[in-house]
C-alpha cells in the first residue's frame, strides 16, 4: 500500500510551507528516515524525513510550490 507524505505542522502558528529542494527524485529507493525534502516555513528551513521505506513514485508539489499544512507532498510505494 502506498504511503502519502504530508506537510506536517512544525510550529504553533504555521499554516503553510514552501518546497525548496527535493533531496530524492522519482524512482529513487529511499529508507525510512532518509532526508526527503527541504521546506521553508516561517523563515525556518526544515528537512522532512521519509515516513516509510520504498520507491518515490510521485512528487505532487514541485520545488518552489507553496502548500498548506496537511497537503500531500509525495507518494512512496513499498519496494
Amino acid at each position: 500500500m502506498s504511503e502519502i507524505v504530508y506537510l506536517p505542522k512544525w510550529g504553533l502558528t504555521m499554516t503553510e510551507g514552501t518546497v525548496l529542494t527535493w533531496l530524492k527524485q522519482v524512482g529513487d529507493h529511499i529508507n525510512q528516515g532518509d532526508d526527503l525534502v527541504e521546506v521553508e516555513t516561517e523563515k525556518v528551513l526544515n528537512v522532512l524525513p521519509a515516513p516509510a521505506s520504498g520507491v518515490l513514485k510521485e512528487i505532487r508539489v514541485p520545488a518552489g510550490g507553496t502548500v498548506d499544512v496537511g497537503a500531500e507532498l509525495a507518494v512512496i510505494e513499498p519496494a
